[in-house]
Parts: C-alpha cells; sequence; structure tokens
C-alpha cells in the first residue's frame, strides 16, 4: 500500500513543488523587474537597487514600494538634518551658518512633508501623496544652491542620495493602481 501511494502522490508533490519554484521565479522576475523600472530613472540606479533590496521583501507591489521608499527617505532626511544642523553649528563664519540654516528649513519642512506623505498612503488618501511627494526635491535642490561653492563633498553625496530617494518615492507612488 504505501508503494502504491509513494507511486502515485510522489510525481504529484514533485510536480506541484517545480509549479511552486517556478511561479515564484516568476515573482521575484516581476519583483526585479517593478524596481529596475524605478531606478532606471534616478541619478544612481545602483544605489537605487541596493537601497529596495535591503528594504523590501518579495513580492514586491506598488504599495510596499513607495512605503518603503517613503520610510527610507524619511530616514535619510532626518540624518540630513542632523548632519546640516552640526555643520551650521560648527560654521566659521556668519555667512556659512546662514546658508545651512536654509537648508535647515528646507529639510525640516521636507521630514515633514515626508511624514505627511507615509500618513497618506496608510489611509489610502492618494490625492494628498500626489500632492505631497513632488515638493520634496525641490528642498534638496534648493539646499544644494544655496550652499553652492561651500558646500562639502559629503554634503553633495548626501544631496544626491537624498534627491534619488524622493525621486524614488514619487516613482513608486505613481505606480499604485488608484
Amino acid at each position: 500500500m504505501a508503494s502504491l501511494f509513494t507511486s502515485y502522490f510522489l510525481p504529484l508533490v514533485l510536480v506541484a513543488n517545480i509549479f511552486n519554484f517556478q511561479t515564484s521565479l516568476c515573482d521575484i522576475s516581476a519583483d526585479e523587474a517593478l524596481i529596475a523600472g524605478i531606478c532606471r530613472q534616478v541619478q544612481d540606479p545602483p544605489f537605487c537597487l541596493t537601497t529596495f533590496r535591503q528594504i523590501l521583501a518579495h513580492p514586491y507591489v506598488p504599495e510596499e514600494v513607495t512605503r518603503a521608499a517613503i520610510a527610507q527617505s524619511l530616514q535619510n532626511a532626518n540624518n540630513n538634518h542632523a548632519f546640516i544642523v552640526a555643520a551650521k553649528a560648527a560654521a566659521k563664519d556668519k555667512e556659512t551658518q546662514d546658508l545651512y540654516a536654509i537648508c535647515d528649513v528646507g529639510y525640516g519642512l521636507m521630514i515633514t512633508i515626508l511624514q505627511d506623505a507615509a500618513q497618506s498612503l496608510a489611509n489610502k488618501n492618494y490625492v494628498a501623496l500626489e500632492n505631497d511627494l513632488p515638493k520634496c526635491p525641490r528642498f534638496v535642490s534648493d539646499c544644494q544652491n544655496a550652499l553652492g561653492s561651500k558646500t562639502t563633498p559629503e554634503m553633495l553625496d548626501r544631496s544626491r542620495k537624498q534627491f534619488d530617494l524622493v525621486i524614488m518615492s514619487q516613482i513608486a507612488e505613481g505606480l499604485i493602481k488608484k
């Protein structure tokens, strides 16, 4: 009886396992295509891909990708804001302090907007989300423009990453079916 059971059900189990494996490979392929499509549109695609792969679990769906991108952007903005506040305090001249003050205000506003965007996404308020996210790149650009030649390589790198993160959030949000 065991032999009959094994000979009948073992092939069925193997076929089911192969099907599940192939289906999961298709899901992973679709997931990778989703984030690759987003990452092709930013300044630093390898940074984008690495970021998504570190913070997302399969399957990737636009809402989750958007949530993760906003959360990462918010975390990065908070870190950058702390860096800016410290740089402003350490600046030796009034002009540099004033320039970092512009960044301080801009990043403070961006943090508030990203918090609002995260809440809008959680509440499925896509209209508010669509209104919030496009404001963020300007705060990054305004800071870069204000600092101009007074910027540092570290601040340039921070700004580049922040800009990519907010763009990733915007692109991902655009993929949500509303």
